[in-house]
């Protein structure tokens, strides 16, 4: 079957991928080389590259967490895709959170149970002017 080819060239190799659950709530981004999109077209699991340990892996492989595929969109200039999945297991993220997004950035309060969330993934808060409008946001979105 033919699908698209994705631009892997524009950023070095990798691209972006956005993956949601077939309910649309975001659950990672990650990134892919050619051959993890081709293996995850062939095998239907989300197959990623990891810029930080420099390869390739499926999500799932050591977790147990997988990400079955049931839909890819790519974007406009064909540099960034989003993978639709059924998570599997415990959640997206390495934390065990269902969401790697657990955290709201202006009270930097966990939205989402993250019981394996450590010392390496707490960030600095600071102070910052915030728009009215990401004030009103804050409490419409979450």
């Amino acid at each position: 079957m033919k699908v698209i080819r994705p631009n892997f060239e524009k950023r070095g190799g990798l691209i972006v991928v956005v993956v949601q659950d077939t309910k649309r709530q975001i659950l990672m981004v990650a990134y892919t080389d050619e051959a993890g999109y081709l293996e995850t077209l062939k095998t239907g699991n989300a197959v990623y590259f990891s810029t930080s340990r420099n390869k390739r892996w499926m999500k799932g492989e050591e977790s147990g967490d997988v990400q079955k595929v049931k839909a890819i969109l790519v974007d406009c200039d064909g540099d960034a895709i989003i993978y639709f999945v059924e998570q599997q297991g415990e959640g997206a993220c390495h934390t065990k959170a269902m969401s790697c997004f657990y955290r709201e950035v202006l009270v930097g309060a966990k939205i989402m149970d993250a019981p394996k969330a450590g010392e390496k993934e707490e960030l600095p808060l600071i102070e910052v002017d915030v728009h009215e409008d990401i004030l009103r946001g804050h409490e419409t979105y979450l």
